[in-house]
């Protein structure tokens, strides 16, 4: 008996676990959001049962979504391996990269400019499922590279190579009260609305331990599901967030939001491309790195092109 479910279904469902509305999950397939609430019924009325409970704020998937989410997640990483050793019988060098974080891309046309030049055999496929799990994504063979913004923790089952510093800044629209501030301080955002989302689930830290223990209680703090959704509301006018400065570079040059430094000093994590350790020297996932590290170091292009600071 063929399923009922097809694996755009599957799709959905695994996506919507990770973003929790159906906007962000329809962003990230390249659907639109009628599309994919079209998907998402088609789905409940083929399974027979309700597979999200809806809110004011998006979804939460109920019980019999999240065995179809779990299991989608596992059955198209899967499927995408199978691919890939069909495509390296037939001669293409395929490797998969994964992003963390952070669901934007204004970084990746210029650098699969500049990987073609260096390393024009390999087939650079992108996995957007890694977002919130880029470590999981390379132990489970659904990436062989993960570009991470974070602090490293030692394993002995990553190679971690440093790209470059970039900003953890603080970010609001042009008018909020703030824009006119050298920096923020925790004393400055106690009453302002703050918007949080999930770092990543993987390496672990939470916000206090990168921003410090607060020295006022936030009051108005609110937890979004994914950063494109504070995006929004960043340009909105409704608050304030911290962000990679990269990874809102399109919306500070284009005068949409502004940056502050967080503290007198400023914090500064790196982002990192890491690859399972026992990838050796010739591996797709090493060339694919040495394809960032070239990029990074060359001058006017690479990070320089995003507001980093490759030093």
């Amino acid at each position: 008996m063929l399923p009922r479910l097809t694996t755009n279904h599957l799709a959905l469902l695994a996506t919507l676990a990770e973003t929790g509305t159906v906007g962000a999950a329809a962003r990230r397939l390249g659907l639109t959001q009628s599309a994919a609430s079209h998907r998402l019924r088609e789905a409940e009325r083929r399974a027979g049962a309700a597979l999200v409970v809806r809110r004011a704020n998006g979804v939460r998937l109920t019980d019999e979504g999240e065995r179809l989410a779990s299991f989608g997640t596992r059955f198209l990483s899967e499927l995408a391996r199978i691919e890939q050793d069909i495509d390296a019988g037939r001669g293409r060098t395929v490797v998969r990269l994964g992003q963390a974080t952070y669901n934007r891309y204004h970084w990746l046309p210029p650098f699969l400019d500049h990987a073609r030049t260096v390393a024009p055999d390999l087939d650079i496929d992108l996995y957007g499922g890694a977002t919130q799990r880029p470590l999981a994504s390379l132990l489970e063979g659904a990436v062989d590279v993960s570009t991470v913004y974070t602090r490293p923790r030692p394993s002995r089952r990553f190679k971690w190579r440093r790209l470059g510093p970039d900003p953890l800044v603080a970010v609001m629209a042009p008018d909020h009260p703030l824009a006119g501030a050298d920096h923020v301080t925790s004393e400055m955002l106690s009453d302002a609305r703050l918007y949080l989302y999930p770092f990543a689930d993987e390496p672990g830290f939470e916000w206090e331990a990168l921003l410090g223990p607060t020295t006022a209680p936030f009051r108005n703090l609110s937890v979004m599901p994914t950063p494109e959704a504070v995006v929004d509301l960043l340009r909105a006018g409704f608050g304030v967030s911290f962000f990679s400065r990269w990874a809102i570079q399109p919306e500070l040059a284009a005068g949409a939001l502004v940056a502050r430094p967080i503290g007198d000093r400023g914090i500064s994590l790196d982002w990192w491309a890491v690859t399972r350790a026992d990838d050796d020297a010739t591996s797709p996932a090493a060339r694919l790195v040495a394809c960032f590290l070239s990029w990074v170091e060359s001058p006017g292009r690479g990070f320089a092109t995003l507001g980093f600071d490759a030093s």
